[in-house]
């Protein structure tokens, strides 16, 4: 039978079962003194560093950039060494130790981006959603002067009547989410978009 990654397969294995770089990583931050504090520093580097391509790959669609952006990696990061630290007695050596590591930090990442929209709630309509709105109501061309004025009317009282979390449930509603609140988007946890 072919391996499917011969990499993997011709990584030479310790006593403990672990590839040496693993084990290099658990034996030094398992130990003590100016050894593991440079490996944690090491390990903090490669975290902030999967966590900033994380948000960068994640922050246009979630619309936080600059500096808040790059302090949620940062936090992720920081959350993710600690989170590892603790549970180095749980690494079974089923992957390498980074792959199991960058783990944390992604979650962290996304636990991180969900805590903020569930912080600031507000969900402001782009253009984008009002341009999806005549086909969700079912208009055709011919009614488009009319539906000019009626999304010009709606933006403006939605705007300026509806509380933010009014603003959250009229734009699930209107762009076809039907599940409440709760992703890391802010718009639900169900397949949103407009429906076909």
């Amino acid at each position: 039978m072919m391996p499917v990654n011969r990499m993997v397969d011709e990584t030479p294995v310790t006593a403990a079962g672990l590839d040496p770089e693993s084990a290099w990583w658990l034996g030094v931050l398992t130990g003590t003194g100016p050894r593991r504090e440079a490996a944690l520093a090491r390990l903090h580097e490669l975290l902030v560093r999967i966590a900033r391509a994380e948000v960068a790959r994640r922050g246009p669609r979630v619309r936080i950039t600059g500096p808040e952006l790059d302090d949620l990696a940062c936090q992720a990061a920081a959350d993710a060494l600690m989170a590892i630290t603790g549970k180095l007695g749980q690494f079974r050596g089923e992957s390498r130790f980074t792959t199991w590591a960058c783990k944390f930090a992604i979650f962290e990442v996304s636990a991180k981006l969900g805590r903020h929209f569930w912080r600031h709630p507000a969900v402001p309509l782009d253009a984008g959603d009002w341009d999806r709105l005549p086909d969700r109501f079912g208009l055709d061309p011919a009614q488009e002067a009319e539906w000019r004025d009626l999304a010009a009317a709606l933006r403006r009282a939605v705007d300026e009547e509806l509380t933010s979390r009014q603003r959250q449930v009229f734009r699930n509603s209107s762009t076809g989410c039907n599940a409440p609140p709760c992703c890391s988007c802010g718009a639900g946890s169900g397949a949103c978009g407009p429906s076909s």
